[in-house]
């Protein structure tokens, strides 16, 4: 598999690209950049068919509507945080006035759904806490998963935000995150790549009956 990470707008979400090695098409997530990726398919010539987005937030959506409107590339969200696409209330984008276009989805995604983007198999695993409709992507072939913002290297997602809920997000990295194989790597939406097995041994949702940030 080939992937490309670049951490970037107003928050520096990991923008990240992947696809068959040796591939030209690629498939995006979280794409919050837009110039940036269209760059990105230009400098590698490289042909975008689909865009996964792991949930709501502006920062992780800021580019999808110019990507899909250059690209026509198919654009994945689940079926709770579709409504972020086109609305500044939901997506928060309101909150940091930074305006997103609104936009459809294409395909809108539930807990065990699986599909093929850029020549790669995914399956969805639901993983609510952070907001209400999180989703990771699981490549069980390449033995990862992309987890947006529910869990980061030895940390995890915020919920003081509408629709976070705590106890969801500990079930949701505890019970179903990582209870993926040890070995599988873990692409967060922020910050450093990390594993299953590196997060169940030091992640402090583990012993935090509270949030952190409170």
């Amino acid at each position: 598999m080939q992937l490309s990470i670049y951490p970037c707008g107003p928050v520096m979400a990991n923008m990240m690209f992947v696809g068959r090695d040796g591939g030209k098409t690629v498939a995006v997530i979280d794409p919050s950049d837009a110039d940036l990726a269209l760059s990105v398919l230009k400098e590698h010539d490289w042909t975008l068919s689909d865009i996964l987005i792991t949930h709501r937030h502006f920062d992780h959506i800021l580019g999808v509507a110019k990507l899909k409107a250059e690209t026509n590339a198919t654009i994945y969200i689940s079926e709770a945080d579709a409504v972020g696409l086109k609305s500044n209330l939901q997506s928060l984008s309101l909150m940091q006035r930074i305006p997103i276009t609104p936009v459809e989805a294409d395909v809108k995604l539930s807990d065990g759904d699986t599909f093929e983007a850029a020549g790669l198999p995914f399956r969805v695993l639901a993983t609510p806490g952070h907001t209400v409709g999180g989703i990771t992507f699981v490549c069980d072939e390449q033995r990862c998963a992309f987890c947006g913002d529910t869990l980061f290297r030895e940390s995890y997602g915020r919920t003081d935000l509408p629709t976070g809920d705590f106890r969801a997000l500990r079930h949701s990295i505890t019970d179903v995150l990582l209870r993926l194989p040890e070995d599988y790597v873990l692409y967060p939406g922020h910050d450093e790549v990390t594993t299953v097995a590196h997060e169940r041994s030091c992640n402090p949702i583990y012993s935090e009956e509270e949030p952190w940030f409170i």
